[in-house]
């Protein structure tokens, strides 16, 4: 299987404001992630419409392409860099790493590209640390059901939900995606549900059509949502 990595990443946070730019070990996060996986898939590019970001890139020799200021969500963003790419490379998938997500490593990418032999569409999960973390509206959760000793996500969502709800079947989105090429290319051109704009979730524009393949794993991996949280992931990685 031929694969690109583009890692969206844009300014306009409403979040939290000014975010790709927070420092992680002394590096911007975007800068972070990028090499974490650059040296094992060296076809990874930022996807970004901002000159500041694409001035950083080309000062400290990040791979970029340039992207339009109107995309709705990263894999829009996406969509439109595959375009470029396509240009460069021969590939059949696509990954979609979060500038936010500074655990990734190369092995969930591995997971993502085995599911794809499976679905259209991969991503991952993780089981919720504590009550806390499942009723935070900042972290996404994703109900999986089994199918044929595989799994596939039957629903997202990030609203406040009770603890009632939280039972095995419950997990932590982590925010990493894997696409088919043809498939990405279709759905870019689809337009967002009513559901997908209001909670401000791409995924939620496949389900109602198509199944997303899910890997579960055990570890954690701690997205950059909140100031807290880039607190929280600097204190982990300096006692590492």
């Amino acid at each position: 299987m031929n694969i690109v990595t583009l890692i969206p990443v844009r300014l306009a946070s409403t979040r939290f404001p000014n975010k790709p730019f927070s420092k992680i070990k002394g590096l911007p996060m975007f800068h972070f992630v990028y090499n974490k996986i650059i040296n094992e898939y060296p076809s990874t590019y930022l996807a970004t419409c901002d000159e500041e970001i694409e001035n950083y890139c080309l000062i400290n020799n990040i791979n970029f392409i340039h992207t339009n200021d109107t995309h709705i969500s990263g894999t829009d963003r996406i969509g439109e860099a595959i375009n470029f790419l396509e240009k460069k490379y021969e590939f059949d998938s696509v990954i979609n790493v979060q500038g936010d997500m500074p655990f990734i490593n190369p092995k969930h990418i591995e997971l993502l590209t085995k599911n794809l032999n499976e679905y259209v569409m991969s991503t991952l999960c993780c089981p919720f640390i504590n009550k806390k973390e499942f009723l935070d509206t900042n972290k996404v959760k994703v109900l999986i059901k089994e199918h044929k000793r595989s799994f596939f996500s039957k629903n997202f969502s990030r609203v406040k939900l009770s603890e009632s709800v939280m039972n095995k079947n419950t997990f932590h989105h982590i925010g990493i995606y894997g696409y088919k090429k043809s498939f990405l290319k279709d759905f870019v051109n689809a337009s967002p549900s009513k559901r997908e704009q209001l909670e401000k979730l791409e995924q939620l524009r496949v389900i109602a059509n198509t199944k997303i393949g899910i890997s579960i794993i055990e570890e954690n991996i701690l997205g950059v949502d909140t100031e807290e949280d880039l607190i929280r992931v600097n204190e982990i990685l300096n006692n590492e």
